[in-house]
């Protein structure tokens, strides 16, 4: 072991590639165990007072980044609180791609009128999103792991 972190110290390049492959399978693991956790919050019906695309950043088109944005609000035990947060992903996207975050509006559960389904951490009530991570999103980020981990382990 001890001569395996020497190799990685000397720059070794099996060792740094062996290295990056550990790093990209742990944080894949880790990755899926936080979502999973998540996917299983419990929910109430809250109420959406803002949806929006908002921009920021330099005046051109070229250097404003778009980010969706809410805000509601919830009763858990009959205390209320206030959210911003529509999943675990924070999607910042240029000018021209600016559409796509509707796609983040799409799965919101939404009910009669502005009321809509919060998912909340049970430990701590005033965490919360509009969007759980399902099995689309953990596939995702499986392959995406995984996938580069199994790639570096290929260029060994």
């Amino acid at each position: 072991m001890i001569e395996f972190f020497e190799q990685l110290i000397a720059g070794d390049r099996r060792a740094i590639l062996l290295i990056s492959a550990a790093y990209f399978a742990l944080m894949g693991v880790y990755s899926l165990i936080h979502m999973y956790r998540i996917s299983k919050w419990p929910s109430v019906i809250g109420k959406l007072h803002e949806e929006n695309i908002v921009g920021s950043g330099g005046g051109s088109h070229d250097e404003t980044n778009y980010l969706a944005r809410v805000r509601y609000t919830y009763v858990v035990d009959g205390v209320p609180y206030e959210n911003d947060k529509i999943n675990t992903w924070i999607i910042l996207i240029s000018h021209n791609l600016r559409a796509l975050l509707n796609l983040q509006f799409r799965y919101i559960d939404r009910h009669d009128g502005s009321n809509v389904t919060v998912f909340y951490h049970p430990g701590k009530p005033e965490k919360a999103y509009l969007v759980v991570p399902g099995w689309k999103q953990m596939a995702l980020v499986f392959a995406l792991c995984f996938g580069v981990a199994a790639l570096i382990l290929f260029a060994l």
